[in-house]
């Protein structure tokens, strides 16, 4: 496994939110058209479903399950991840949960459920709503081997999308110690915890 024994502190009073990513060497995580996914490798992709295996539960924002939803629908059906999840000792059939407004009520309904362990994929616009209310403990970071640049400013062409959107913290908002750093060919696979 890629993440052999993966542990995670507990939190009091609510799940232990992580979040995982893959972007760009110029820090692009989405290009909203054909032809620019996946960003990662398969082994990115080996990552992920690796940290979903972890999970109790897994969040997806509304366009995001718009895009994928389907397609991870599958993926968490499929035998060989659900056999990860029962030598976890996790439920094998994951909680899938698309879009939310009010994240301290969620994480309410979380912690009733009984999920310890939450993550959340995103996009981008979910992470800011996570990263502002102080929900969001670890992110882990695929740093590809490509650059995708961005259109000019009211030009015509793609919209690139970053690591967070919709909201623009100050410099010095965030705490972040790089717990691990792992590298598979050309690819950086990091691990933050995160401090607000």
């Amino acid at each position: 496994m890629f993440y052999q024994n993966l542990k995670f502190p507990k939190v009091k009073g609510r799940p232990y939110f992580y979040t995982n990513f893959v972007q760009t060497i110029d820090g692009k995580v989405a290009v909203k058209e054909y032809g620019y996914w996946p960003i990662g490798s398969g082994k990115d992709y080996g990552a992920l479903t690796e940290l979903r295996a972890y999970a109790d539960c897994l969040i997806h924002g509304k366009n995001l399950y718009n895009q994928f939803g389907d397609i991870t629908k599958q993926s968490l059906q499929r035998k060989a991840f659900k056999a990860v999840r029962k030598k976890l000792g996790k439920n094998p059939d994951l909680p899938y949960i698309a879009g939310t407004h009010n994240l301290k009520k969620l994480s309410k309904e979380l912690v009733k459920k009984g999920y310890k362990y939450v993550l959340v994929e995103g996009g981008p616009t979910l992470l800011g709503s996570f990263l502002k209310e102080g929900l969001i403990d670890e992110i882990f970071l695929t740093i590809a081997p490509k650059i995708y640049g961005t259109p000019h400013h009211g030009g015509a062409g793609p919209t690139t999308l970053t690591l967070v959107e919709g909201i623009l913290f100050l410099p010095n908002k965030f705490k972040l110690k790089l717990i691990s750093v792992k590298k598979i060919k050309d690819e950086l696979f990091l691990r933050y915890a995160l401090k607000s």
